[in-house]
């Protein structure tokens, strides 16, 4: 199954991923760090990729005590 480019979410565009890669390629070379060829992309999907998790556990967590009892 294929997804249209406008049906994708913010998450999975090319454009947030290459800004991260980007970013994080500049830093390397700010700090004179050699990175491997392909780590900035894989390591900003998979800071983005966290950053979800953690969005999601936070709004799973703040759901949780919003329906509990108010001390």
């Amino acid at each position: 199954m294929t997804i249209a480019p406008f049906e994708k979410a913010a998450i999975q565009s090319l454009t947030l991923r290459s800004a991260a890669a980007l970013a994080i390629a500049a830093a390397a070379q700010r700090l004179g760090v050699a990175l491997p060829e392909g780590f900035a992309q894989d390591f900003a999907g998979a800071l983005i990729d966290i950053v979800v998790m953690l969005s999601l556990i936070g709004v799973a967590v703040g759901r949780t005590r919003a329906r509990g009892p108010l001390v």
